[in-house]
């Protein structure tokens, strides 16, 4: 069924439909109404839902109890990763039981926040996957998949929206929320759940030998898509993968487009586009997350190919928009830009 829906709250039926147990958090913009929608959306379902005293506590809450095999989720905005960093980095390495999600709302432009953070970073210093969604649906179907994933790989996966996809409102198709596993138990094991040196060094080692497998499982996922068209290309992530489909049709440009929703990156993808293309622009919002690796993979495949992002066209600081993305397509393509309307 489809319902028109607030971003935060498309997130909130994909957790219900996923069967979560508990979700815990700390109320900050843009990510507060996904507990509030799941307390509203709660019902008879078998479901603890907390404001935490902080996110760090949170996320441990949350990993308690995916621990002994409930399906969880820990919710906070970017600053709130901070607080939370010690147990995110830790639990790479100790793993999960049932899915567990970290999903971290970012804020390009600080609409309510005392910085701008790129939360992609953290998935990188700690090993774990990120799933960057590009609007409201994707949002919702990303949040059941990460608990797969999670599962899959046995690692907490991060969903990362932003404040314009938090905050959007579209039609989502859903469907109905089941019901979280009734029976659970917590099994004893050390070496996989207390953090000493010597349990946490073939930890990670384990954590780096599972990276191709990750890799491998996310570039065939559906929000990493390529569609190779002229010799001039254009790689996107997250929202601004929308902002970039919409100026190339308003510009009538037949650009090759690699839209990136997933990380870490899909270099197979991303090795075909740079085969095919002359030069690409890399868009994205803040941190030249995505840009970094494109330069490293076309050392091997095309080390004559002009990259350009935040160096030349895209600011690192603010959030996109689509005038701001069209307007750096027109540049690289000798085209009239448009004016901002007061």
């Amino acid at each position: 069924m489809r319902e028109y829906l607030l971003g935060n709250a498309a997130i909130a039926k994909g957790l219900l439909e996923a069967g979560i147990g508990l979700a815990a958090g700390y109320p900050g913009t843009p990510s507060s109404e996904i507990i509030e929608t799941l307390v509203e959306l709660k019902g008879d379902l078998p479901l603890h839902i907390e404001w935490s005293v902080n996110e760090k506590v949170a996320l441990e809450v949350a990993a308690g109890a995916s621990w002994t095999g409930c399906r969880s989720v820990a919710t906070m905005k970017h600053v709130g990763l901070n607080v939370a960093a010690d147990p995110f980095m830790t639990l790479a390495y100790l793993g999960v039981g049932a899915g567990l999600l970290v999903v971290c709302a970012d804020d390009p432009s600080c609409h309510s926040s005392q910085n701008e953070q790129d939360s992609r970073r953290y998935c990188q210093f700690a090993s774990i996957p990120c799933l960057d969604p590009a609007d409201p649906q994707e949002a919702r179907d990303m949040a059941i998949y990460g608990l797969h994933l999670s599962e899959k790989f046995n690692v907490p996966i991060m969903l990362r929206p932003t404040t314009r996809v938090s905050h959007a409102r579209a039609d989502v198709e859903v469907n109905e929320a089941r019901p979280a596993l009734q029976e659970r138990h917590f099994v004893k094991n050390p070496a996989r759940r207390v953090a000493l040196p010597s349990h946490a060094r073939p930890l990670h080692s384990e954590l780096v030998a599972k990276q191709s497998a990750i890799e491998d499982e996310l570039e065939s996922c559906p929000w990493n898509r390529l569609n190779l068209r002229g010799e001039t290309g254009v790689i996107a992530s997250g929202i601004a993968g929308l902002y970039a489909e919409e100026a190339l049709m308003d510009l009538d440009l037949d650009h090759t487009l690699l839209r990136v929703g997933a990380y870490p990156v899909p270099k197979r993808l991303i090795r075909r586009l740079l085969e095919h293309v002359s030069r690409v622009m890399v868009i994205e919002e803040l941190e030249p997350v995505t840009e970094e690796q494109v330069t490293m993979l076309a050392r091997e495949t095309n080390p004559s190919i002009e990259i350009l992002g935040k160096e030349q066209e895209i600011p690192r600081a603010g959030e996109l928009d689509l005038l701001t993305v069209r307007n750096a397509l027109a540049r690289m393509n000798g085209l009239a830009i448009m004016e901002k309307r007061s």
